[in-house]
């Protein structure tokens, strides 16, 4: 069982830190600002011929590869590289995380042969397919389960789950102050656009999960992106595994075996229903996963009319909120997303057995 809590965790003190700022931070909920305006980190695809060089066949499967981010239904966002000649025949196929996660070697994640069914695996898969359709609907988050192949803890791991699910979605409230796109086209005028939402998705707390099989040969590359993203994972094979993925395809660190209980579903919950104090991608937490597909219908700017009131003798200058107090809790913030970097083993042991 996990160890008892004697500290919040890294996302309970941002969550902290966040209420501080609270009149500050876009309203907008996390798991809404990620799909409308975080654009996915692209994975390096690198490809290395055999001595002799690529065949046609093979340069075939290169330019396909290239086209994949200007696919006109799905992009995907890779991008590919064509290392030098090796020793390896036939040719090798080999994917990598972004830049925040790929180490100074360039280890991969996933390398097999360069052929036509790798390919096809390594830009989408059934699960993503339902990924993407999903958020696209405007779920907050997917929660994916990992199964460990072991039915008696894949089950109770799936039932804790979908129960702490259901208890999260009838607790959680979403952030006040947000401004629909019915209330835009209705007249309604604002003054900050950050609290305006981008598209006519209903807004609304919505959980749903996905199951999948750890030796499912179609859902390797998916299984690659969740299960190296920490380096200890790998050493917990025996255990399922819970995703929450939100916003463009982005997950946030596993909850493991019997860490898969509420205290840490609602924990994750909140952080992705809370308004997004933080909107820069990398200053929060979670990697982007490799997911072919068309955001362009939640990537559009609302045409709205920003109204800017001028002082007058009647109507005082609004206080200006002065710019150290702001930079220190800018600062803090910052301190405990490192913390939460450099403490990920302690922390994780509040998510996994021991």
């Amino acid at each position: 069982m996990g160890r008892s809590r004697l500290s919040p965790t890294p996302i309970f003190i941002v969550l902290c830190l966040s209420g501080i700022v609270v009149a500050l931070a876009c309203q907008v909920p996390v798991f809404r600002y990620a799909l409308e305006r975080w654009a996915p980190a692209e994975y390096l695809v690198s490809v290395t011929p055999s001595g002799g060089g690529l065949t046609d066949s093979e340069k075939k499967l290169v330019e396909a590869l290239r086209a994949a981010p200007g696919d006109a239904v799905n992009p995907a966002n890779i991008e590919v590289q064509v290392e030098a000649p090796g020793s390896s025949s036939p040719a090798q196929l080999a994917l990598h995380y972004p830049n925040k996660l790929r180490d100074a070697a360039g280890k991969p994640i996933w390398q097999v042969p360069l052929n036509d069914e790798n390919v096809r695996r390594l830009v989408d898969s059934p699960a993503r397919q339902e990924l993407r359709q999903r958020l696209l609907a405007g779920e907050s988050a997917i929660w994916v389960l990992v199964e460990s192949g072991d039915r008696a803890k894949d089950d109770a791991a799936f039932a804790a789950l979908a129960q702490s699910l259901e208890e999260a979605a009838g607790s959680l409230k979403l952030p006040d102050g947000v401004v629909t796109q019915a209330a835009v086209k209705s007249g309604t005028r604002v003054n900050e656009q950050a609290d305006v939402l981008r598209t006519d998705l209903p807004l609304k707390i919505s959980f749903s999960t996905l199951r999948v099989r750890r030796d499912d040969p179609a859902e390797v590359v998916l299984l690659a992106m969740l299960t190296h993203m920490e380096p200890d994972l790998g050493g917990l094979a025996g255990e399922p595994m819970a995703f929450p993925v939100f916003g463009r395809g982005r997950t946030l660190e596993p909850l493991v075996g019997a860490g898969i209980h509420k205290g840490n579903v609602i924990e994750h919950s909140t952080y992705l229903c809370g308004a997004c104090s933080c909107e820069v991608k990398d200053q929060n937490p979670g990697i982007d996963l490799l997911v072919a597909a068309n955001w362009s219908p939640v990537d559009t700017t609302p045409q709205l009319e920003i109204i800017r009131i001028a002082p007058t003798a009647e109507t005082p200058p609004a206080r200006r909120t002065p710019t150290i107090p702001i930079a220190i809790v800018v600062a803090l913030i910052a301190l405990a997303f490192v913390a939460m970097r450099r403490r990920s083993r302690i922390r994780h042991s509040d998510f996994r057995p021991r």
